[in-house]
């Protein structure tokens, strides 16, 4: 799968296209990368209070900060998620996360 950027096209010859279908609990992506959420595993208040943050199925986030609470770039603000919350958060990693866009 070529691309115009040199990361991408390594991570994908080193990675293999299947890796990037991955689905992860959100607390184990890295620093820095985006993730798209594919599942959120959580009664309907902890549903609720991630939605009205914007976490979400099919919202794309970034990790910026690990801890209780990490740091969650979403629609261009940081919020706060404790690391219960996240556990219950699935993610599928995206291309983007090489160049920094969340």
């Amino acid at each position: 799968m070529p691309t115009d950027h040199p990361e991408v096209s390594a991570r994908l010859q080193a990675a293999g296209s299947a890796d990037l279908g991955e689905r992860v609990p959100l607390d184990q992506i890295e620093i820095g990368h985006c993730a798209r959420v594919t599942e959120v595993d959580a009664g309907e208040a902890d549903i609720e209070q991630l939605m009205a943050m914007g976490v979400c199925v099919g919202r794309r986030i970034m990790l910026m900060q690990t801890g209780d609470p990490m740091i969650l770039k979403v629609l261009g603000t940081r919020i706060g998620v404790s690391a219960r919350l996240a556990r219950n958060v699935r993610v599928q990693p995206c291309l983007g996360d090489m160049f920094g866009e969340g």
